[in-house]
C-alpha cells in the first residue's frame, strides 16, 4: 500500500511542486492573476478555487498522533534506567527514568510516581538537591506505593540537610518515622531507621541555627511571601517587562517606526525587557528545553496527552495547555515532519492561542489605521500589536504569496484538524482564518528573532551562541537595524533583554542588529542578505562610509574626536608615532589637544587586563562594569571603527550573555 504523501518527511515540499507539476500548462498564468487580488482573505478564496490545488488537498489529509504514550516502551525504559543506576551511571539512569515518565500514559499514575521517585534518587547521588526535591514532591502527589513513601522522606530530610535547612529537616525525618507505620520493612531494620531519625532530629533541634531559621521561616509565612521554588524561579517568564524612559519610539517616512534616544543614553544601560507575543521552541530541543518558557530543564513535566514537548513546571505545563497547546497537542509530529518552518509554526500558534471569535470580532477592525500612540497603547498581548508590524505586502510577487497560501491553507488545516473550529466548523469562519494565518506568515518573515543559548566548552576555552527557537517581541520590532548597533540582545529563557553598547545621544537612533554586522562581513555581502531577508537597503554609517572588517582594521592609526569649541563632528587620524600633542582638524580648522586621547589609551591597557582577569574566572558582573567603564572613557576621545574600541565592546557583549541562557557542555 503507498503510503500518504502527508505521511513522508518533508511532505509539504513534495506536495508544493506536485501541485506545480498539476497545474501544468495554466498553473504560471494562475498564479500571476493574485496580484489582482487587494487583500488577504481574496488571495486564500483565489488559491482555493483553482481546480489543480483542490485536487491536490488530498495529499494534505492531518489527523493528530499520540504515539509516543506507550506504557510498554515506558517500561523498557525503566529496566535500561534501573540497570545504569545499578552501575553507578547517575547521569544515563537519570535521563532514562526522564524518557520513561514522559512516555508513561497520564493515567498510570503509581507508574509515574514510581518514575519521578526514582529519577530522585539519581538526582540526590548527582548532588543536585533542589531539583530532588522536586521530583521528591511530585512522586508524593501522584500515587505512590504507601510501604515506599519513608523512603522520600528520608531522602528529603537528607536533601533538605545538604542544603542546610534544619526545620525542614526535622520535619522530613519526623515524617520519615510516621510513614515507617505502612512499610514492610523488618523490625530491625524499622527501629534501626527510628533510631538513626531521631539521633538527627535532637542534634538538629539542639543547634542554635535551626531556631534561628525556623523563626525567619515562619515570619516569610506570615508575610506571605516566602523564597521562590526552583520551578518558579525557572518559569522566567514572570519576569517584570521593562521598557526605558530613555527610548522613544518615532515614525517618519524615510525610516518607518524607530526607535529613538529621549535623552543621552550611557553605555550599558538596560533600555528594554519584553516577554514573546508568541515564541516556537526549534524541535531538536523540544526533549530539553520547556516548551513554554525555554529554559533548560533536568526534572520535566510532561504533557499528559503527549510525549513531544516537555515543561520546566507544572506553572508552565498549565499555562501552555490553557493558551495554544490543547490544539498542537497530537500535531507537532506533523508540522514537524511536514518540514514547515519556524515562522510557519509560529503562525499556527499565534491562531491557536487566541479563540475563534476573538479573532472573528476583531477581523472587521483589523485594518483600521492606528497612529503610532494608538498601536503603542495596545494590550499586550492584543493581536493588532503584530498584525500591524510590517510584512511588505506591495512589494511581493505573486509566486511568493502562492507558496503563502498554500501553507496558510495547511495549517488551517491543522487547527481543523484539532478542533479549533469546533465539531461542525463554518465556511466563513475557515476562510477568515486562513486570511489571518497568510498574514501572519507575512509579518513574522520580518520581524522574528532568534532565541539564543550560550553554549560554553570551558576544556577548548570557547562560546558559541546557539539558536534555539524563535519569537516576535513587538516593541523590539520597531527598533531599525545597524550594521554597528548600539545594543545587544540576551535571553533569559524566552524573555528578551536589551542593553546598550556605546552611548547614543539624545535624538539619535538606538538601532539594533538583524544579523549582518560590519565587523564580521563586507559590506556587499551585508547588502545582499538584508536586501534578501529584510528587502531593504541599509544606510548606515558602517555601510556608507565602507568601514572595514575587524581583521582589516588599521593599527598604525588612532582615531581622535575633534574637540573643537564649534561642535566639530570630524575625526582626527594620527599614527600612535606622532609627537605633536596639538593636531590641526583638517574639517573645521582648529586644533585639538590628544594628549588626553594618548594618556587614555595608557589607561585603558591596564584596565582591560583586569576586566579580562575577571571575566576568564567567570565574574561577569563585575567584568561587565570594568567594560563599560572602559566604553566611556574610549568614546569620549576616541571614534570608531577603533580596534580597541571593537574589542572592548565585544567582550560587553560577551559578559551580557553570560548573564543569560548558558548551557556548560565540559
Amino acid at each position: 500500500m503507498k503510503m500518504p504523501l502527508s505521511q513522508k518527511k518533508g511532505f509539504f515540499a513534495e506536495y508544493y511542486l506536485k501541485l506545480r507539476e498539476a497545474g501544468g500548462a495554466s498553473c504560471e498564468a494562475d498564479i500571476a492573476k493574485l496580484s489582482a487580488c487587494g487583500t488577504d482573505d481574496e488571495r486564500v478564496a483565489y488559491v482555493d478555487q483553482l481546480p489543480w490545488v483542490r485536487d491536490g488537498d488530498a495529499d494534505l489529509q492531518v489527523q493528530r498522533e499520540f504515539n509516543g504514550k506507550n506504557a510498554t516502551v515506558a517500561a523498557e525504559l525503566k529496566e535500561r534506567a534501573t540497570t545504569a543506576f545499578k552501575q553507578k551511571k547517575w547521569l544515563e539512569a537519570m535521563l532514562l527514568y526522564s524518557r520513561c515518565y514522559v512516555t508513561l500514559p497520564h493515567d498510570k499514575l503509581e507508574e509515574r510516581s514510581i518514575a519521578l521517585a526514582n529519577r530522585s534518587a539519581t538526582l540526590y547521588h548527582l548532588q543536585k538537591h533542589s531539583e530532588c526535591l522536586v521530583d521528591i514532591r511530585r512522586a508524593l502527589e501522584l500515587e505512590y506505593p504507601k510501604e515506599l513513601v519513608y523512603k522520600l522522606y528520608e531522602r528529603q530530610a537528607r536533601c533538605y540537610m545538604a542544603l542546610k535547612d534544619y526545620p525542614r529537616t526535622i520535619n522530613a525525618f519526623k515524617k520519615c518515622i510516621t510513614a515507617t507505620d505502612d512499610s514492610t520493612l523488618p523490625a530491625d531494620r524499622r527501629s534501626k531507621l527510628h533510631l538513626d531519625a531521631m539521633t538527627m532530629i535532637k542534634m538538629l533541634e539542639n543547634d542554635p541555627r535551626t531556631a534561628k531559621q525556623a523563626a525567619k521561616q515562619q515570619k516569610l509565612k506570615e508575610a506571605k511571601s516566602s523564597t521562590p521554588t526552583l520551578e518558579q524561579a525557572q518559569t522566567l517568564p514572570y519576569e517584570k517587562e521593562f521598557v526605558s524612559d530613555l527610548v522613544r519610539i518615532d515614525q517618519n517616512p524615510q525610516e518607518g517606526r524607530f526607535a529613538r534616544a529621549a535623552s543621552d543614553v550611557q553605555v550599558g544601560q538596560e533600555l528594554l525587557v519584553e516577554h514573546p507575543y508568541v515564541a516556537v521552541l526549534l524541535e531538536k530541543y523540544a526533549q530539553t528545553h520547556c516548551e513554554f518558557c525555554f529554559m533548560r530543564t533536568v526534572v520535566p513535566v510532561s504533557c499528559p496527552g503527549c510525549s513531544d514537548v516537555i515543561y520546566c513546571s507544572e506553572q508552565c505545563q498549565q499555562k501552555a495547555a490553557a493558551k495554544y497547546h490543547k490544539f498542537e497537542c497530537g500535531l507537532l509530529p506533523v508540522i514537524w515532519r511536514s518540514g514547515a518552518s519556524i515562522n510557519n509554526h509560529m503562525a499556527l500558534r499565534i491562531i491557536a492561542s487566541k479563540p475563534l471569535d476573538y479573532f472573528m470580532q476583531l477581523r472587521a477592525s483589523l485594518d483600521e489605521e492606528l497612529s503610532l500612540e494608538q498601536l503603542l497603547s495596545l494590550p499586550k498581548d492584543d493581536f493588532r500589536r503584530v498584525a500591524h508590524l510590517e510584512r511588505h505586502q506591495k512589494e511581493r510577487p505573486p509566486s511568493n504569496f502562492f507558496q503563502y497560501v498554500l501553507m496558510a491553507r495547511f495549517l488551517t488545516r491543522c487547527l481543523q484538524a484539532a478542533g479549533y473550529f469546533g465539531s461542525e466548523p463554518k465556511s466563513e469562519q475557515v476562510s477568515a482564518i486562513g486570511g489571518l494565518l497568510l498574514r501572519c506568515l507575512q509579518f513574522i518573515q520580518f520581524n522574528t528573532h532568534e532565541v539564543a543559548e550560550l553554549h560554553k566548552y570551558a576544556a577548548e576555552g570557547r562560546e558559541k551562541s546557539i539558536f534555539i527557537g524563535g519569537a516576535i517581541y513587538p516593541t523590539l520590532a520597531l527598533f531599525n537595524h545597524s550594521c554597528d548597533p548600539g545594543v545587544v540582545r540576551y535571553f533569559r529563557g524566552n524573555t528578551i533583554h536589551i542593553n546598550t553598547v556605546r552611548p547614543v545621544e539624545a535624538g539619535l537612533p538606538i538601532n539594533e542588529n538583524y544579523g549582518p554586522i560590519y565587523t564580521q562581513d563586507k559590506r556587499e555581502d551585508r547588502q545582499a542578505r538584508l536586501k534578501e531577508l529584510y528587502w531593504f537597503e541599509c544606510n548606515c554609517d558602517a555601510c556608507l562610509e565602507n568601514w572595514p572588517l575587524f581583521d582589516d582594521l588599521p593599527r598604525d592609526i588612532i582615531r581622535f574626536r575633534c574637540e573643537a569649541p564649534n561642535n566639530c563632528t570630524a575625526v582626527i587620524e594620527v599614527p600612535p608615532s606622532c609627537n605633536d600633542f596639538m593636531i590641526k582638524c583638517v574639517t573645521c580648522g582648529e586644533l585639538t589637544n590628544i594628549l588626553k586621547g594618548l594618556k587614555v589609551m595608557q589607561d585603558t591597557e591596564m584596565m582591560t587586563r583586569t576586566a579580562k582577569r575577571l571575566y576568564d574566572t567567570g565574574d561577569y558582573a563585575k567584568a561587565l562594569n570594568k567594560f563599560v567603564d572602559l566604553l566611556r572613557i574610549m568614546y569620549e576621545v576616541l571614534a570608531p571603527p577603533f580596534p580597541d574600541f571593537c574589542e572592548c565592546q565585544q567582550h560587553l557583549k560577551d559578559c551580557f550573555l553570560n548573564l543569560g541562557n548558558v548551557y556548560n557542555l565540559n
